[in-house]
């Protein structure tokens, strides 16, 4: 906003230099961007914050000198001009919406003469940089810059019907403002509308069939109060915007309505002549009063950090136009003038004392803050050591959104559970909440794919969430999944051919497992149950006798739900249940033996239902203390194995930390372990 200096001391007597004063405005909030000098007036460029609509006008720039500087305000007067004859039965005014339009004031003046402004009018005018379009006009726009109240003046001869309504626009209705642009109008647009249609866009711009022009005689004039939100809505919709918009959006005086109208009036008789009507219109039916807030100086030194006593304070809020009364000890009680409708709360209050207390005069210190020390989630460590090993087995971190369709959910309804539906959903694709990670995973590889990123691993770490079998009960269970599609060596021509497979997504799994040191405690049990994913090609994860999650294939037909054409390999884990058995478990050093091993491998015949973890376990719980090291190395089936039978070759390491084995005491280790798989799983040595 543009503030002519000596306008601002025509109502308060500053004569601090203009470097002093525009330092002192800026401390209080009313930045001043630039000073310019103009024919010996000097100016201020001035940016208003969108809350201080009162410092739109030069009396509340004014106000805010006079309470920085300590001097009296001199306001101008709003006297009424004598005038002759009442309007009813001249002009007709109703307003049918008064929540948009709370209070409505008119006057007429007959008798008038169009023409130039006064000098001094044009150089106020120009000096907050608007043009002078003639002697009505003008003084509406004068006392905008004075007051802050935007006006209007209709050419009264073309009001049809003698009557002004004030309503919201028809559905389609057409209107063009006085910028010359016809605009289509919604039901959000408040109008001012004659006997006949729109003349006016409230609170924004008039229209060209009730401008003043130079055969005008006859005016009446408008000082009204209209929503800010509407006028904004409006405004911002028809790409529309005025100095009346900017007024009326940051909120206007409600109560200095008949003050405009008045000056406004004196203005225009005394540079067009004319004769004003006795009495006016003022359409208030809901009175709008000054709010009433307490303000303790306790809570100001809380705030503030400085100890005010409450006369202090009270000088402090009088300087800025509000009347403040005692309440109890160390309370005020104030009342908020309606020109200010940003100061709402205690708080405000506050703040406004800090600002005319002075920002520089109050100390800064460190605050007092109580040190404690860092308390970490009880699974902070084991979270951060299967984000390590997901990492280290090549997968990529996604974050995956709690809300999904129910129908992404229906092939996983048998491991996820039964879902938990939204009252209110943002849409039907996101009208759920995620029983697993998995869909939300699908959905990711869904869009690499479309984009022709094939080869993917990745992974998810979030909660999903489920009824309980409890009435109204809800379960949020933190898990862990992972995808893997695609190549298995990226970037490696001489392997380019080669996918990954149940094993790589297995091998992730025991990564996992072995970060957490549960490794030697989690087996692999042939799968089913889960038509989600392909028969004969998926396992369930037991760790210490519990299920604690799965790993395979995805089902081809659940595939296709995602248009996916190639093998995709997933698991997905219950991490609070891995944690739990984490915990206790420190890392621990074995010293490796100064001794050589001894490394045995033998070939066997079993049934091809009994998973080779089976195997294993079998070996290492047989009882022989000499075995270190077990491991699967060869699986056949085919020619020369019998139907149901599979061969299966192991190798083993035995090594004492005292002693060099000798060949009878492994041979003797040798008999038990192949004893034990013959009578526990009926397996039969190959030769």
């Amino acid at each position: 906003m543009r503030l002519p200096l000596g306008w601002v001391r025509q109502y308060v007597n500053v004569k601090a230099k203009p470097e002093k004063l525009a330092l002192a405005l800026t401390i209080s909030g009313l930045e001043v961007e630039s000073i310019e000098r103009v024919g010996g007036e000097c100016i201020f460029e001035i940016g208003v914050t969108p809350n201080r609509g009162d410092c739109l006008s030069i009396i509340g720039i004014a106000r805010e000198i006079s309470a920085a500087f300590g001097l009296p305000l001199k306001p101008p007067s709003f006297a009424s001009v004598k005038g002759k004859g009442k309007m009813a039965g001249r002009i007709k005014v109703s307003v049918r919406s008064s929540q948009r339009c709370p209070r409505y004031c008119a006057k007429i003046i007959e008798g008038i003469r169009i023409g130039s402004s006064p000098d001094w009018m044009v150089k106020r005018l120009a000096e907050c940089g608007v043009r002078s379009i003639n002697n009505v006009v003008d003084a509406t726009n004068y006392v905008m810059l004075l007051t802050g109240q935007p006006l209007h003046a209709f050419d009264l001869s073309r009001v049809r019907g003698n009557k002004i309504v004030v309503k919201q626009a028809d559905e389609g209705m057409k209107f063009k403002a006085l910028d010359g642009v016809e605009r289509i109008l919604s039901r959000e647009d408040l109008m001012i509308c004659d006997g006949e249609g729109p003349v006016a866009l409230a609170g924004i711009m008039g229209g060209e069939n009730s401008e003043v022009r130079e055969d005008t005689h006859s005016l009446l004039l408008e000082s009204a109060f209209f929503e800010p939100k509407g006028v904004r809505r409006s405004s911002r919709r028809l790409g529309l915007a005025s100095e009346s918009s900017r007024r009326f959006e940051r909120g206007v005086d409600p109560l200095g309505l008949l003050d405009a109208l008045n000056l406004l009036t004196k203005l225009v008789v005394e540079s067009a002549g004319g004769t004003p009507s006795a009495d006016h219109i003022d359409l208030f039916p809901k009175k709008i009063l000054p709010r009433k807030i307490s303000i303790s100086s306790a809570e100001v030194k809380r705030i503030l950090g400085i100890d005010l006593k409450p006369a202090a304070i009270s000088k402090l809020i009088k300087s800025i136009g509000m009347k403040v009364s005692p309440a109890s000890p160390g309370k005020l009680n104030v009342s908020v003038p309606t020109f200010r409708p940003d100061i709402e709360r205690e708080v405000d209050l506050i703040e406004e004392v800090a600002r005319l207390h002075g920002y520089d005069n109050i100390s800064s210190r460190m605050p007092e803050v109580a040190m404690k020390s860092i308390t970490r989630p009880k699974y902070f460590e084991q979270e951060a050591a299967v984000r390590s090993a997901l990492a280290g087995s090549g997968l990529t971190e996604t974050v995956l959104y709690a809300f999904t369709s129910a129908e992404s959910l229906t092939p996983f309804a048998e491991a996820g559970g039964t879902h938990v539906a939204l009252a209110n959903p943002i849409s039907a694709d996101q009208s759920v909440m995620r029983t697993m990670l998995l869909p939300g995973l699908l959905d990711v590889y869904k869009l690499n794919a479309s984009r022709h990123r094939h080869d993917s691993r990745i992974y998810a770490f979030q909660n999903v969430f489920s009824k309980t079998d409890s009435a109204g009960g809800f379960r949020e269970t933190r898990c862990f999944a992972g995808l893997l599609s695609g190549a298995r060596n990226l970037g490696a021509w001489e392997r380019a051919k080669e996918n990954v497979d149940f094993y790589d997504a297995k091998g992730v799994v025991e990564n996992v497992m072995a970060a957490l040191g549960i490794h030697s405690d989690t087996i692999f049990q042939r799968g089913e149950g889960y038509s989600f994913l392909h028969p004969g090609r998926f396992a369930h994860i037991l760790c210490r006798g519990k299920r604690v999650g799965f790993v395979g294939e995805l089902h081809p037909e659940v595939a296709a739900k995602w248009d996916l054409q190639r093998g995709v390999y997933l698991f997905e884990i219950n991490f609070r249940l891995v944690a739990e058995m984490s915990l206790g478990e420190p890392a621990r050093f074995a010293e490796l033996s100064k001794f050589p091993f001894v490394e045995r491998d033998i070939s066997m015949l079993l049934p091809d239902r009994i998973p080779a973890v089976e195997v294993e376990k079998s070996i290492q719980d047989s009882g022989e203390t000499l075995i270190t090291k077990v491991s699967i190395f060869d699986l056949y089936k085919g020619k020369g194995i019998p139907e149901g039978q599979k061969s299966l070759a192991v190798s083993m390491r035995f090594a004492t930390h005292d002693r060099t084995l000798t060949d009878e005491e492994v041979g003797m280790a040798m008999e038990k372990i192949v004893e034990t798989l013959k009578t526990k799983l009926g397996a039969t040595l190959r030769t």
